[in-house]
């Protein structure tokens, strides 16, 4: 029996072949994964322009209301004599209820063969706040400035503001304005001054509406001591996500109704607060607008099996030549595995 005839009978090189021929098609099956994901990239891309002229992931903070105050820090003088510096910070109060009603108006975007999903939205905000809780923080009545006391809503994205937002105090009408009076607890948004005289005058009704686009999610805080959300759509793919669940939810091809009802008591923060101590991140809730074939992420998941299915496609191979005594060409094996890897592109 010639070389080259005892090398095509023999299981031992049989294997070394098969072996050899997997790790060459790990190559290409990389390069495959490879493109996935810069297609992936370019999808981002898509996602964040249309996003950037539209309206970015909303998260709104708030309603909260703040109110100056003078803080006196202790300090030393050259002469190492203890002085008082005046320092202005701020009391954050919560809204005793909260109640959020919400209509999301989705629709598709395409920047090339990339979908994007974007949103408009109609959001109204009612409750009420109770001030007698700043008696609660150990201030000097005389060091508070109640008028100066401003009503904020932290908006992640304010390009997606379509109207004049108006607030209804008491039964008086107030406009917002651009900005936050402080960043303790959202880095963008608007205000508006309230007329608020001391902290016994405890009742204070609000309500106001945005209009307001955005894209891929809406998420809400929970700062009311009860929160109250309602949320409808015709988007029949959403995904509710955050620290908290909807308490009722009903998912169709029409589109999706949800419900949250959030007590003070399932957060880490109180009411009312002065300075900064307390931070609101980490208790969002709300939805995302999912697309119903994320296919780049599947196609990525099945391209990091395809080890498995080079390995088990080759064993029949092996077994068929083992078992009916026939020879497969290892260029045979090459061309098969080729096509298994190609089926990933």
């Amino acid at each position: 029996m010639s070389f080259l005839s005892q090398l095509k009978t023999s299981v031992y090189f049989k294997i070394f072949v098969i072996g050899f021929l997997i790790l060459v098609l790990l190559i290409p099956a990389t390069l495959v994964q490879g493109l996935i994901y810069e297609r992936e990239s370019i999808q981002r891309q898509a996602i964040n322009e249309v996003s950037g002229k539209w309206g970015g992931p909303q998260q709104f903070y708030g309603p909260f209301l703040s109110v100056p105050y003078d803080k006196y820090v202790r300090s030393k003088n050259e002469n190492q004599e203890e002085k008082f510096t005046i320092v202005k910070d701020w009391i954050t109060l919560l809204p005793e209820d909260l109640k959020i009603n919400g209509e999301i108006l989705p629709e598709k975007r395409y920047r090339g063969i990339y979908e994007v999903v974007v949103y408009a939205s109609d959001i109204s905000f009612n409750g009420k706040f109770r001030t007698d809780g700043i008696n609660e923080l150990g201030i000097k009545k005389e060091d508070i400035h109640f008028d100066q006391a401003t009503l904020n809503i932290g908006i992640s994205d304010l390009k997606g503001i379509q109207k004049q937002v108006e607030l209804r105090w008491n039964n008086t009408q107030f406009s917002f304005n651009s900005g936050l009076s402080n960043r303790v607890i959202s880095p963008s948004g608007i205000h508006v001054e309230v007329p608020l005289k001391d902290a016994e005058n405890s009742q204070h009704d609000f309500s106001f509406s945005l209009k307001l686009n955005g894209s891929q999610h809406v998420y809400f805080t929970p700062v009311g001591k009860t929160t109250d959300v309602h949320l409808n759509s015709n988007w029949d793919t959403p995904k509710f996500t955050g620290t908290y669940l909807p308490d009722s939810r009903e998912v169709s091809k029409e589109g999706f109704d949800a419900h949250w009802n959030i007590l003070h008591l399932n957060r880490n923060y109180p009411q009312q607060w002065a300075g900064s101590q307390f931070n609101l991140n980490g208790s969002q809730f709300g939805t995302d607008l999912l697309l119903p074939v994320d296919r780049y992420q599947k196609t990525m998941r099945v391209a990091k099996y395809a080890i498995l299915f080079l390995v088990i496609t080759f064993l029949v191979f092996f077994f068929v030549e083992v078992l009916y005594e026939v020879f497969i060409h290892p260029i045979q094996y090459l061309l098969v595995g080729i096509a298994l890897v190609v089926f990933y592109t």
